[in-house]
């Protein structure tokens, strides 16, 4: 029975790197090395990483790689030489990583390391995706973006007014500079002085506000940028309790 260690999973026909195993042994992590691929009621916990060589990528099964996919599990297939054209193959069919032998324990370390925050953040994104955001009489939902007043009827906007939106449903009470809000509407080019970001600001208004003309959540801030000053209720899409107030 594996510890509650980290562990890596290494699926390769060579003989065990015993320098990858003190290494990694270093950081708390298990190495486990394998000739073949291992059945899955043997991977009793998710591990940080799998290893497999290329050369016995034929004996995983669909239903292997679904599992660590489900997981979250990186990938990092290995070879024995460069070869450019199998590692885009191999990478546009899902694989995370293309490491070509020998390995170097450090570098290794630092990719899996990588592999495994990008793994997090999009794990994040993903579950944020899924929430409803509350505010107002309104209800936001990122996975669709989709927005619907207090009667059920969706509000259509614009794919700039959407992202502007969001990113003030996200970061309530907090006064978000133009610039900041020129990269989320994709308007990067333009500079901090330029005024079509009021513009998008105004025809947001004129669809949230109740008057437009005297705005009550999004508020301008004078040489700052704008203030959302709604409360903001996060819930799971299909729960009606345990609310989360941003």
């Amino acid at each position: 029975m594996l510890s509650h260690r980290k562990y890596i999973i290494i699926i390769d026909d060579a003989p065990k790197n015993v320098q990858i195993e003190e290494y990694f042994s270093k950081y708390d992590y298990q190495v486990l090395h394998y000739n073949q691929v291992p059945k899955l009621n043997a991977l009793a916990e998710t591990p940080a990483a799998f290893l497999i060589h290329s050369t016995m990528l034929s004996q995983l099964k669909l239903s292997t790689i679904n599992v660590f996919y489900q997981r979250a599990v990186p990938l990092i297939v290995l070879n024995d030489k460069k070869d450019e054209e199998m590692c885009v193959k191999i990478l546009e069919e899902g694989a995370d990583d293309f490491l070509v032998k020998p390995i170097l324990v450090r570098e290794l370390h630092a990719r899996i390391g990588a592999l495994s925050r990008r793994v997090q953040r999009s794990l994040k994104e993903s579950d944020q995706d899924r929430d409803v955001l509350l505010f107002d009489d309104w209800k936001l939902y990122p996975a669709s973006r989709q927005i619907f007043d207090s009667n059920q009827q969706e509000l259509q906007l614009s794919a700039g007014e959407y992202d502007l939106l969001l990113a003030f449903v996200r970061q309530p009470q907090q006064i978000l500079g133009r610039e900041f809000l020129l990269q989320i509407t994709k308007s990067s080019d333009l500079n901090p002085f330029d005024r079509r970001i009021d513009v998008q600001v105004s025809r947001l208004r004129q669809k949230i506000e109740t008057d437009a003309k005297k705005p009550a959540l999004i508020k301008t801030i004078r040489n700052g940028g704008y203030l959302f000053t709604a409360q903001v209720f996060t819930m799971k899409e299909g729960c009606s309790a345990n609310l989360k107030i941003e």
